[in-house]
């Protein structure tokens, strides 16, 4: 994402879109109430006289819609603004009619709102920061079958995976020739992927010996390729061994900072204070108050949902009280597998300094 301005008097600052991570981003930054300002496109009815039809003709136009539903669609690579237009520029578009603008990559647009809290400063430095980040992708691959994930910002997208029945180990010569074709459609998929995402390193595991052999198959026959694979073991394969790599901190190795990886070891960590019984850890909304308000919380975790939802004032405030103590505050991606966990526990958990009871 680009910061293009800043009016810090109005409240605005304008952006770039760049990625659908920036779109992930840009869903949760913006809250009813702001507006949103970008290009678009409206119907407008024409009528020239009373004797012949309305014709209804689309126009480009720029427009100010204050939000009331925000929504992000992953599949159609948009977040859709839904609200009353607040400013045209035009005259003949009516303002307090509503319009939805559709955000999509390479749009340019304004946020306006009443207040930039703090955590959407934090978030909009991030979507910078990240667009400066390698992105990485992971296959897990054993004996005819291959899955694959892309690790964007706001999670986990599991892709298509590959299948091949390779036959037993007794019919030597067609098993090898299933296998390189099994390598070949393996090794195109990840090319196409790598370029039309922009990835720059792809973390490849496995159970067994196949990850080997299959990396041994790229620097003979796609040496480009295999200069951008990492090796790594895992103990299953599919979905799960998607969440392994990320466990053990792969992603990291290859980047330094990655959200998903950051978010999925901090719940993990929870979990396991949670299972230790240390008191160490808090979870749900009145153990974490609690937390807070004798300072304890060292991180505190909140899942993004919490924000979009009723509570989020109260949500908020606790996220204020922990940085004003120095503590670190993690918004975490419900898209994910330590999403998926955080709301098991209420969408809401700590990490402590010290106990409280």
């Amino acid at each position: 994402m680009q910061i293009l301005h800043q009016d810090v008097k109005e409240g605005k600052i304008k952006v770039k879109a760049e990625t659908l991570d920036d779109l992930w981003h840009l869903y949760h930054i913006i809250d009813p109430g702001d507006v949103v300002y970008a290009k678009t496109l409206r119907k407008q009815s024409q009528r020239s006289d009373s004797l012949r039809a309305e014709k209804v003709e689309v126009i480009p136009v720029f427009l100010g819609v204050r939000a009331e539903k925000i929504n992000f669609h992953k599949f159609a690579n948009q977040v859709r603004v839904t609200g009353p237009i607040v400013y045209a520029n035009r005259d003949d578009v009516p303002l307090g009619k509503y319009h939805t603008l559709a955000i999509e990559e390479g749009t340019v647009v304004t946020i306006q709102k009443p207040r930039w809290k703090e955590h959407h400063i934090e978030r909009l430095k991030e979507a910078v920061e990240a667009s400066k980040r390698a992105r990485v992708m992971i296959v897990v691959i054993d004996d005819g079958e291959a899955d694959m994930a892309i690790i964007r910002e706001y999670g986990v997208e599991i892709l298509k995976g590959i299948r091949y029945n390779l036959g037993g180990k007794r019919y030597n010569t067609n098993r090898e020739s299933e296998e390189k074709k099994f390598f070949h459609d393996v090794a195109k998929s990840m090319e196409e992927i790598i370029s039309r995402e922009g990835i720059e390193r792809a973390i490849v595991a496995g159970p067994g010996f196949v990850k080997e052999d299959f990396y041994k198959f790229l620097r003979e026959n796609y040496p480009e390729l295999a200069k951008k694979v990492v090796i790594e073991d895992t103990s299953v394969t599919g979905r799960t061994g998607i969440y392994e790599v990320i466990r053990r901190g792969t992603v990291d190795k290859v980047y330094h900072e990655n959200r998903v990886a950051k978010e999925v070891q901090l719940v993990e960590k929870v979990l396991e204070n949670i299972a230790r019984n240390s008191g160490l850890a808090a979870y749900g909304f009145r153990e974490v108050e609690e937390a807070v308000n004798y300072g304890a919380v060292e991180t505190l975790l909140v899942l993004d949902e919490l924000l979009k939802g009723e509570h989020r004032e109260k949500i908020e405030e606790l996220m204020d009280s922990v940085r004003y103590s120095r503590g670190e505050v993690v918004v975490v991606s419900s898209e994910h597998e330590g999403g998926d966990k955080l709301k098991a526990l209420g969408g809401l958990a700590a990490l402590l300094r010290f106990r409280v009871k």
